[in-house]
């Protein structure tokens, strides 16, 4: 558990648990798993990310989705991602593949994509903010963009460092720095919904804290502990 200070865990291997939250109820869970894996005979970086509702929330909404991302260990760059949806009656499932020098990505729904050398996932975005150094040595409101890829189409994803901020949760009390999306397009964000995330202000850059400020409400998806 948190307890208020930072879990020391491998950078490449780590377990972070996350609840869910409308409002003041607890409506789901998250997992995000990073660990070793072996691609070609080259050792690279599996991470997946599940979020699923529970209880009233998972009757109403019925939400079990899946990301998955094998990366690259220096870059922190995916070469592949995998995406699995399953919301109420709503199926959807792809695997896309990265071509990071020669600038292609194939999907297997929608077939070869021309795109900018550079480009993350969902699953890959979180590890390549936190490791790559990104996040280093920014002023107070500066706009840093990545490319980003997001069901089947990719753009310039935009963010905006907010500065440091004490936010307190169920685990404690963390100095953390704040990110915020300018978000334009998409579909897996909405346009003009921002979302905040919270990242220790330490070389772990814990994601302590994530608000996804949707037209029906906010979700809070906050770190419950790490391993």
């Amino acid at each position: 558990m948190l307890c208020g200070t930072v879990v020391q865990a491998d950078f490449k291997h780590e377990t972070l648990h996350f609840n869910l939250r409308f409002g003041f109820i607890k409506g789901g869970e998250a997992t995000f798993v990073t660990r070793d894996t072996v691609i070609n005979n080259q050792s690279k970086i599996y991470g997946e990310l599940h979020g699923y509702t529970t209880g009233l929330t998972n009757a109403l909404f019925g939400v079990n989705n899946y990301y998955g991302s094998i990366f690259d260990r220096e870059t922190f760059l995916p070469e592949t991602a995998t995406k699995n949806l399953s919301e109420q009656r709503y199926r959807f499932e792809n695997l896309v593949e990265f071509d990071q020098a020669g600038k292609s990505a194939y999907s297997q729904r929608s077939g070869l994509h021309q795109i900018e050398s550079g480009i993350v996932d969902i699953v890959s975005l979180l590890y390549n903010l936190r490791f790559s150094g990104k996040l280093d040595e920014l002023e107070v409101n500066e706009i840093f963009a990545i490319p980003f890829w997001d069901t089947d189409k990719w753009y310039m994803l935009e963010m905006r460092y907010m500065g440091v901020e004490m936010i307190k949760t169920k685990s404690g009390i963390f100095e953390c720095i704040r990110i915020e999306p300018i978000i334009k397009t998409g579909k897996l964000f909405y346009p003009g919904n921002p979302i905040n995330i919270w990242f220790t202000a330490d070389e772990k850059k814990l994601p302590v804290l994530m608000e996804l400020n949707f037209k029906v409400g906010t979700v809070k998806c906050e770190l419950r502990d790490a391993v």
